[in-house]
């Protein structure tokens, strides 16, 4: 080939790999912004799972580009740069172990299966190698603090990886191929570096607006906003595979009173008291539940439960007022009763609303057979 041919080859080798890394990157991303709860569950292991395919696929490109085509590529390894790059920042976004193991594992097999000798030489800069995973798994925290330990320790990484594929001595270069794979290594460690950190910002403020947009402030519960959202959602679950739940509504009782007589910042604290109390009950149940503020005096909570036994959704909100009559809710020692009203998931509800609409109507029960009282579906238990 030519120099021009092999200039032109490099270029679109590199330009190829820039693309294909910021896809790799953007989607990574793309799924640590999803909040479907089906996919959040398995996220870990699908990122896992399709980081060592893209790997097993860079591997498999590394081993065509260099054996088998290198006349029709110019011999570059850019792949290798590739490899190096999204191996560094696998481990440090992802930090899986196990992650780290399979790309030791694979870098094995390629040592193994190509290297002409086996070298001390060899094999120690493969320790190198195994040890830099390590810690990059290891330390991921500390290195994304700063950029420069990013760029230091991938230096580090890249020097020790290079270093072990030149000892495998497979091929002969010159110092023209030493100039292409620095220079393709230097733009595809700025390119991931810079957009991972450009991507990582953009998360950590869609976030904040998230959480902004679904928390309530008084109360740092979730707002009604994220009620309906979540309401929805289980309303769908149950619709498709009949998983039950249960709507539990809150009302503190007579809190006009406590504000007229105490003031707003004296019922504001009570609020902040009742949603401590509510949030530590939902987070340590034997049970996925969720708290939250639906507005003024009123609390929510979502039970994933099955509740239509009416003693155990009594022993529910039995637990619930019990828990917030143990409070003392401000300075003064405020006595609050709370009238509690519930409903469960029923096949003849037709929308998502049909359950709040029917928790809503115990709770006005609760409230119209002298408050302090609990009602489900209809019927006043205490």
């Amino acid at each position: 080939m030519t120099p021009l041919q092999i200039f032109l080859s490099f270029g679109l080798s590199l330009l190829t790999n820039m693309i294909v890394l910021g896809g790799a990157i953007s989607f990574l991303f793309w799924l640590d912004e999803q909040r479907n709860a089906k996919l959040v569950a398995v996220r870990p292991v699908l990122k896992a799972v399709l980081s060592t395919l893209f790997l097993a696929y860079l591997f498999g490109e590394s081993w065509i580009h260099t054996y088998l085509e290198p006349n029709g590529f110019g011999l570059h390894w850019t792949f290798l740069n590739m490899l190096i790059i999204v191996m560094f920042l696998l481990n440090v976004r992802l930090g899986i172990r196990w992650q780290g193991i399979i790309e030791v594992g694979l870098m094995l097999c390629y040592v193994v299966l190509y290297s002409a000798d086996s070298t001390p030489i060899l094999w120690l800069s493969y320790a190198g190698f195994a040890l830099i995973i390590w810690l990059t798994t290891t330390w991921r925290g500390w290195l994304l603090q700063r950029r420069y330990r990013l760029y230091s320790t991938l230096t580090l990484f890249a020097a020790v990886t290079i270093g072990l594929i030149a000892s495998m001595d497979t091929v002969d270069t010159d110092g023209y191929f030493w100039l292409r794979q620095i220079t393709a290594l230097v733009i595809l460690s700025i390119t991931g570096i810079e957009y991972n950190q450009t991507l990582d910002r953009s998360l950590a403020t869609n976030r904040k607006l998230v959480r902004k947009a679904t928390t309530d402030g008084l109360t740092n519960l979730k707002n009604f906003s994220q009620f309906d959202h979540d309401l929805q959602v289980a309303f769908t679950n149950y619709q498709t595979d009949h998983t039950p739940y249960a709507v539990y509504e809150l009302d503190l009782d007579l809190f006009k009173h406590v504000n007229d007589t105490y003031g707003h910042p004296t019922g504001n604290r009570v609020l902040q008291t009742v949603a401590e109390t509510l949030h530590a009950c939902t987070a340590n149940a034997p049970f996925t539940a969720t708290a939250y503020r639906l507005g003024g005096e009123e609390f929510g909570v979502i039970v994933n439960e099955d509740c239509t036994d009416p003693t155990y959704a009594m022993r529910i909100a039995a637990h619930f007022r019990q828990q917030l009559a143990a409070q003392k809710l401000t300075e003064f020692d405020l006595a609050v009763t709370t009238s509690i009203g519930a409903a469960n998931s029923r096949d003849e509800h037709y929308h998502y609303h049909d359950i709040y609409k029917a928790a809503d109507k115990s709770l006005y029960l609760s409230k119209q057979r002298g408050r302090n009282r609990v009602t489900i579906e209809g019927q006043t238990i205490a």
